[in-house]
């Protein structure tokens, strides 16, 4: 095909050509199908069907992947666009598109969960804490046994109907990971920081409470959240302030189109106890607006909510339907996740280092000493409220001379680029707007040139009909 196409290209065909896929979906139909057409397949795709061929679930797995990477040459190859042919059988295709990272983001949210591996609705499941957003096989395997669950809004947590947050997690394990190749042998706690840092910059893949790289929506707080893993904040979760956006939003819609979301600012993190004590400090003091919940793995508590609060964090509202919220943070179920973000410090990363080496003490340290801190911005209303300033405020205070200067100047040079980034797109808009122009006034030329010749055709008109006289 691609052989095919750069052939037609040299004999200076231009007209688009749009290559048609036909996914695998069963290994008779396929037989079918390939006979009927008098096919050629390649002997590989034969052999591997064969040998797979009575189990229906593997053949789609391979008809997916061999999909996938014929599409991806396809692509690689310069051609633009693809045909699917789903013979009414679309689930295929829409994996395809979603492996592709084809499928416009705004239909991959029903809810604004991010996995894939969420439950249906149809079980009613519409209301999830926002802790477990990075884990969502762990949050599965925890309310397995529930017999119902919360539509429309949280309401008691401890409610019989809700069943109890079990530890079943401890059964879920993470896939095997070459972990050191992944998070280092951390010497210190800073570098244990900047692996934190890393993930945000997307260059380490998974942390043990993200299974996941960073959401679309926080990608739009990025650089707040470098700032803070890099001094000492070391952030699992966050979601940025929403105030009335459309629910077809790319990055922070979900639950279809008409409706209107919103969002609190939230971040949680791990953070040392002398920072924590300084940031509750400042925090009672400066910034009632917040509301935060602070825990260690012993369960030393600070909190400015009352015991048992819930908040909505996320809601929207659609035509004909109660308000929805989503996502909730529960003072209740963020005791049960600190059990379990505690124990990842151990499974998942400690556990990666012999039992006598330094870089156990330093993520054993962190486990021992640390609070688990979740922080939501009530003031969503507010453009200039900012769940981040805090942490400024916190940061440079604690800072020397020369530290404060550099992070003047790298502000500076964060400003400096800015402003070019907008010259530049100043610069382009004023070329578009150039060249629009000018197709309006060639497009005006070119009426007026249709006038002058439908003119002459009606002169013409006129003369024949006298010379027929």
């Amino acid at each position: 095909m691609i052989q095919w196409i750069t052939q037609c290209k040299d004999a200076g065909i231009s007209i688009p050509i749009l290559p048609g896929y036909l996914p695998i979906q069963n290994y008779s139909s396929f037989c079918k199908f390939t006979s009927w057409c008098k096919t050629r397949v390649p002997e590989k795709v034969l052999a591997a069907l064969d040998a797979i061929k009575n189990d229906d679930a593997a053949v789609r797995r391979y008809g997916t992947q061999l999909a996938v990477e014929t599409c991806q040459r396809l692509l690689a190859a310069g051609v633009n666009s693809l045909h699917f042919y789903t013979m009414n059988l679309a689930a295929t295709v829409t994996q395809v598109l979603e492996e592709l990272q084809l499928q416009p983001a705004r239909n991959q949210r029903e809810l604004p969960w991010q996995s894939t591996l969420q439950r249906s609705t149809v079980e009613g499941e519409q209301v999830r804490p926002i802790f477990w957003s990075n884990r969502q096989a762990s949050y599965i395997a925890r309310t397995a046994a529930w017999d119902e669950f919360p539509n429309g809004r949280w309401g008691d947590r401890t409610s019989p109907a809700y069943g109890e947050l079990s530890e079943y997690y401890l059964a879920f394990k993470r896939p095997k990971l070459k972990r050191t190749e992944l998070w280092g042998t951390p010497q210190s706690e800073q570098d244990v920081w900047n692996v934190f840092v890393r993930f945000i910059d997307g260059h380490v893949k998974q942390l043990p409470w993200c299974e996941q790289a960073l959401s679309l929506e926080s990608a739009a707080i990025r650089e707040n959240l470098q700032w803070l893993n890099s001094n000492g904040f070391l952030t699992i979760n966050s979601q940025p302030r929403v105030n009335g956006a459309s629910s077809s939003d790319p990055l922070v819609g979900w639950g279809g189109d008409e409706g209107i979301v919103f969002q609190k600012a939230y971040v949680e993190f791990f953070v040392a106890p002398e920072k924590m004590e300084h940031l509750v400090k400042v925090m009672r003091r400066d910034h009632p607006h917040l509301s935060f919940h602070a825990l260690n793995r012993r369960g030393d508590e600070h909190r400015n909510t009352p015991l048992h609060s819930v908040t909505a964090v996320t809601w929207g509202v659609f035509p004909g339907i109660e308000i929805m919220q989503p996502t909730v943070v529960d003072s209740d179920s963020f005791a049960a996740w600190k059990d379990e973000a505690f124990e990842l410090w151990q499974t998942q990363w400690a556990s990666a280092y012999p039992e006598v080496s330094h870089s156990r003490e330093v993520i054993q340290h962190i486990y021992d000493s640390y609070f688990l801190v979740n922080i939501v911005d009530n003031d969503y209303a507010n453009d200039d409220s900012d769940i981040f300033s805090i942490f400024t405020q916190i940061i440079t205070e604690a800072m020397d001379k020369e530290q404060l200067r550099a992070r003047v100047l790298e502000l500076e040079a964060r400003r400096e680029k800015m402003f070019d980034t907008l010259a530049s797109f100043q610069s382009q808009q004023e070329e578009l707007n150039g060249e629009l122009r000018a197709a309006h006034s060639e497009l005006a030329g070119v009426r007026g040139e249709n006038l002058q010749l439908k003119e002459k055709v009606r002169q013409l008109q006129a003369q024949l009909a006298l010379a027929s006289l």
